[in-house]
């Protein structure tokens, strides 16, 4: 018997639409999209919720080489990123609040966290490794 067959199955995302958003700024660009700043939008938001969608280019997807054994397009990616959101419950985890899915983007709502994200982190340490205290914060 797999690990898959003894998984129990993932629940099933909230849909979003562009409509049930409203963008806030842009926190970060990547070579395939954008993330942004975002709010809940309009009757039965959750007010002023941070969130941070990851909007991704279809395009993109589709002409980026597979990793994985599938050997197809780059889609594998977006849903292998979807289920692993949906899997990880951990209160020091973002959780994964949505997707949204268009023809031209497929995007993550993910909880927003401030203080920019690793890389930039990184880049900013002095230092090749984090030191005990940086890594005990987070």
């Amino acid at each position: 018997m797999t690990a898959q067959a003894l998984a129990p199955p993932l629940p099933e995302p909230r849909q979003l639409s562009l409509a049930d958003l409203r963008a806030i700024s842009v926190l970060g660009r990547s070579a395939k999209g954008v993330v942004f700043h975002v709010v809940p939008e309009g009757e039965g938001g959750a007010g002023d919720v941070a969130m941070a969608l990851k909007a991704v280019s279809q395009e993109a997807a589709r002409h980026k080489k597979s990793g994985g054994s599938g050997g197809g397009d780059g889609h594998w990616r977006i849903w292998f990123e979807r289920d692993v959101l949906l899997a990880l419950r951990h209160p020091l985890l973002p959780a994964l609040r949505g997707v949204l899915a268009i023809d031209a983007v497929v995007g993550f709502a993910i909880d927003r966290c401030s203080g920019g994200d690793l890389n930039s982190l990184r880049r900013r340490q002095t230092e090749k490794m984090f030191s005990n205290s940086v890594i005990s914060g987070y």
